[in-house]
């Protein structure tokens, strides 16, 4: 297969990149940060010497970049089989909605709302010419049309994905191009380490994962799945209840008492 991942120097992205790089797919590596980019595409590499790994960075909210990601792995891969919209950020703030500056919340919609629309656009663009292809968005809190509380902004930008993919899928019903979503539940990633309160803690122990794991199952899905419109879920109802009937087994998984890293 060959697979392009916005936002994948890091966090899931990076995790969903290595793990398509351990079935020996080809892949192009995304983000803002040169650097960063490089970084990834080289443990990529030391970790899997056989795989074809490429790296460019992306500003996903300017649509221009989208296409040079698309011209690039064109280039690189002479084909795209699988586009993941994974890039995404939540303003690193937490807080009522009055608190946000305006230039934040500018930031997290154009990133997550215009920038998943700009990549749907032009992966859908390539993929009609090539005549076949994969795309899967990712969702987050507030996808499942529950109240983000103190990430309001962040929330109404994932609110739109499940809507934006169900359309998406009316719209390409007579092509070979499927487009699902992907739901990774809580991921253990910078944004839940920085944001871990004596009070959410609890939670993230019950509920979170590290990206590996929930890597493992979202790629084994993603080369399964047949038609659109489906939610890609790591955390679906059975296996949340599963977690909360074992919350005592959870205890510390991450964090401490007071929302403490528990490095392991």
């Amino acid at each position: 297969m060959k697979v392009v991942i916005t936002g994948s120097s890091k966090g899931i992205g990076y995790a969903l990149a290595k793990e398509f790089a351990k079935y020996g797919d080809q892949i192009v590596i995304s983000s803002r940060n040169q650097d960063s980019v490089d970084k990834a595409v080289e443990e990529i590499k030391n970790l899997f010497p056989d795989v074809k790994v490429h790296g460019t960075t992306c500003n996903v909210s300017k649509p221009e970049e989208i296409k040079n990601l698309i011209s690039f792995s064109d280039e690189n891969l002479s084909g795209i089989d699988i586009w993941i919209n994974n890039a995404g950020i939540n303003g690193s703030h937490y807080g009522n909605l009055t608190t946000w500056e305006n230039e934040t919340l500018d930031s997290v919609i154009q990133t997550n709302v215009l920038g998943t629309l700009y990549g749907c656009k032009e992966a859908i663009s390539y993929m009609t010419n090539q005549g076949h292809g994969k795309i899967f968005n990712l969702a987050g809190m507030g996808s499942n049309g529950m109240a983000s509380p103190k990430m309001v902004v962040y929330g109404a930008s994932k609110a739109s994905i499940p809507q934006l993919t169900k359309s998406l899928s009316k719209e390409l019903k007579d092509t070979n191009i499927l487009i699902n979503y992907l739901s990774p539940g809580i991921v253990i990633t910078d944004f839940i380490i920085n944001n871990a309160s004596a009070e959410a803690a609890p939670i993230f122990n019950i509920l979170g994962e590290k990206p590996d794991k929930v890597a493992k199952f979202l790629v084994r899905k993603i080369y399964k799945i047949s038609k659109s419109n489906k939610n890609i879920n790591f955390s679906g109802t059975a296996k949340v209840f599963w977690k909360f009937m074992t919350a005592g087994f959870r205890k510390n998984r991450f964090f401490d008492q007071e929302g403490n890293l528990i490095e392991k």
